[in-house]
């Protein structure tokens, strides 16, 4: 994926360059948020993709105490 922007701000420098980067993982920390660009190129339809926190045992529901981030990616 290219990140783009970053907290809603465009990779840009102040002379109007892309300082866009490829990665294929991001750490997000609260409140933070990203602009990807997610290139599904030769995938074929029906395929799902998830993003989700490393720590899966973390992740729930309801009145347990842990959360997390989770989201899936369809390629229609």
């Amino acid at each position: 994926m290219k990140v783009i922007a970053i907290n809603a701000k465009l990779l840009r420098d102040q002379a109007g360059n892309n300082l866009y980067y490829t990665t294929n993982s991001i750490t997000l920390a609260g409140g933070e948020s990203l602009d990807v660009i997610l290139d599904a190129t030769g995938y074929t339809s029906g395929q799902v993709f998830y993003l989700y926190t490393p720590n899966l045992d973390h992740l729930s529901n309801d009145a347990e105490n842990f959360g997390g981030l989770m989201t899936e990616v369809h390629i229609k």
